[in-house]
């Protein structure tokens, strides 16, 4: 029967770590400035050997005390490797030379009884029951000290599931209050805006119908009348302007590419936009991804008096798992995720979706908001 190639490889890869023993003892010994340097240098060495010979991909090591725990435990580990590999050779040996003093008739003196004969097929045959039974041992060795290689490099050259697991509840926890205040902050922006804009309009709508209604004289009833027609176009013009701000409709039907065109061409200074995406992107990711340049233009607009703007909306890294939208002003600057609930509220709503914001906004400008959402 074959030996399957990944045990043929990872018997290897335990052979050699046996033999890389001193390198460990070494590593652990060392002291002064360069001690973690040499930790680090054997770590790399043993994940060279496990990522080519054990197939576990090779993974960043943290810090310096889990680098000397791993080597502690591969040092036990690599010691009963050794003791195993000498073993094997031990026998390997004995066996050859006790097949060869049987088949040429050779005194080996090492193997030869007291009397000085030589070894005959019965010696021989009286070996081999207990030399099969070590060599299964030996075996079964090589293939628990290969899984015990690689559950100690899962368990410290991976990373450390719990702070891993604590890292993202905190995480999952800050970004849903954040969530929250987004929300918050977004509907009374809504409200303001229906107060200040729509309202008014309602207002002077309902006067001018009050007025054309209570009008004697046909030419004041008809002039009041086309002032209400025209007040009525800046009605819905304020109601779709503040529909948009919520959710586009069209970001559904048409896709990001056209609304973001329209969001730039509207923008004050008007933006240019550079979309480099072919095909549509997932519902949550194209409404997240329009916020981003919608709250990014607002701020542009209030606070930067910039007169260029770039948006450019691209693959994050020539990758297809995310996407980068970017947005460039050479206005003022002074601008961060932390000075105003506008953009505090975007890195919010954009952690949500697992990607991250960044802002770099020195004062004097320029401003740079690049956002990264995941694809999937």
């Amino acid at each position: 029967m074959a030996i399957p190639s990944s045990a043929a490889r990872a018997t290897f890869g335990v052979v050699l770590g046996a033999f890389l023993v001193p390198l460990d003892g070494a590593a652990l010994v060392a002291a002064g400035p360069w001690r973690d340097r040499v930790l680090g240098a054997a770590v790399r060495v043993h994940e060279r050997r496990l990522e080519r010979w054990l197939d576990r991909p090779a993974r960043a090591v943290g810090r310096p005390d889990r680098r000397a725990r791993y080597l502690a435990v591969r040092l036990v580990v690599g010691l009963t490797s050794l003791g195993v590999v000498l073993l094997l050779a031990y026998g390997v040996l004995a066996a050859a030379l006790m097949i060869a003093s049987w088949a040429f008739d050779a005194r080996v003196p090492a193997l030869s009884n007291d009397e000085g004969e030589p070894t005959t097929g019965l010696t021989i045959l009286s070996a081999a029951v207990p030399g099969v039974l070590l060599l299964y041992l030996a075996v079964m060795g090589l293939i628990g000290a290969a899984a015990l290689e690689r559950a100690a490099a899962a368990r410290y050259l991976g990373t450390d599931d719990r702070a891993e697991l604590v890292s993202r509840i905190e995480s999952l926890v800050a970004s849903r209050a954040g969530i929250v205040a987004a929300v918050e902050a977004e509907r009374r922006r809504v409200e303001r805006d229906l107060h200040d804009g729509a309202q008014q309009h309602v207002v002077a709508l309902g006067m001018l119908v009050d007025r054309s209604r209570r009008a004697t004289d046909d030419a004041a009833r008809d002039a009041l009348l086309a002032q209400a027609a025209d007040e009525t176009e800046r009605l819905l013009t304020a109601v779709r302007d503040v529909a948009w701000s919520v959710h586009p409709t069209a970001l559904d039907t048409q896709g990001l590419r056209p609304v973001l065109g329209r969001l730039a061409a509207r923008a004050a200074p008007p933006a240019r936009l550079d979309f480099r995406l072919a095909g549509r992107l997932a519902p949550t990711v194209e409404a997240c991804a329009y916020y981003v340049v919608a709250e990014a233009l607002t701020n542009v607009s209030k606070h930067a008096r910039a007169a260029r703007v770039d948006v450019v909306v691209e693959p994050a890294g020539g990758a297809t798992e995310a996407v980068s939208v970017t947005v460039r002003d050479d206005g003022v600057g002074g601008a961060g995720t932390g000075t105003g609930r506008g953009l505090a509220g975007l890195a919010a709503r954009v952690g949500a979706l697992g990607g991250t914001v960044e802002v770099q906004s020195p004062t004097g400008g320029p401003t740079t908001v690049r956002a990264v959402l995941p694809c999937a």
